[in-house]
């Protein structure tokens, strides 16, 4: 059996106690940086849908530049924002859209244009290339509404598009149009609000490149076949 004398028995105290220490400082730091809470997965959801079909017909020899849309403050973040209220917003836990709003609906916007095959080239605001036509937009309302009606997805903007060649800035613009579309929950989940949405956005993508495709179409011939 061995024997510890007084000094290495007050050592051995002072290390177990030390080491429980440790132990609980450690514990109750994980428990500040996590708010003595579990973790949870975000998960996150992105806009999609089928391309859209097109009835147009003829390539327009022109090129498009998208600038980078902008988004009203009160939906500016990658959170799934709800309205149960006429004065409060709310956002859901542990869902996120992918990216910012704006971005993505400008993106899927951009991809649907590019896909469509009515327009020559089509750059985003990321490139360096300049288009001879501009789309600007601005998102005002994106979100899912819930009243007495039921749950809602709501997509709000306004989309301007303008001529790059035209010296005059006052006379550059040759649309600006506000776009609206709701579209009822089919399942009440973020997903479900995220595929209602989607919709919304299929809807709301063919009718702004629809409107665009027109109205460079029925600018004159110098202006319109010019990239």
């Amino acid at each position: 059996m061995r024997f510890f004398t007084d000094q290495q028995k007050g050592f051995l105290k002072r290390s177990h106690a030390a080491f429980f220490m440790t132990v609980i400082a450690f514990l109750l730091l994980t428990g500040c940086v996590t708010g003595g809470k579990p973790q949870y997965n975000i998960e996150r959801y992105i806009l999609n849908y089928p391309a859209p079909s097109w009835d147009q017909s003829g390539k327009l020899e022109t090129s498009i530049k998208f600038n980078r849309f902008s988004i009203a403050a009160a939906y500016n973040s990658a959170r799934m924002i709800f309205r149960n209220d006429d004065y409060k917003i709310d956002s859901f836990n542990y869902s996120r859209w992918v990216v910012n709003p704006a971005d993505m609906i400008a993106d899927r916007i951009l991809e649907d244009m590019t896909g469509s095959g009515l327009f020559q080239t089509v750059f985003s605001y990321q490139e360096a290339q300049e288009g001879r036509f501009i789309v600007s937009g601005g998102i005002e309302e994106f979100l899912l509404s819930i009243d007495q009606n039921g749950k809602t997805a709501v997509i709000r903007m306004t989309i301007t598009l303008q001529d790059a060649r035209v010296k005059q800035a006052g006379k550059r613009i040759i649309f600006q149009k506000k776009y609206v579309r709701t579209e009822p929950l089919q399942e009440s989940s973020p997903q479900g609000y995220c595929e209602a949405a989607s919709r919304a956005m299929q809807h709301l993508s063919k009718e702004i490149i629809g409107d665009i495709y027109t109205a460079i179409k029925n600018t004159s011939p110098s202006t319109a076949d010019s990239p």
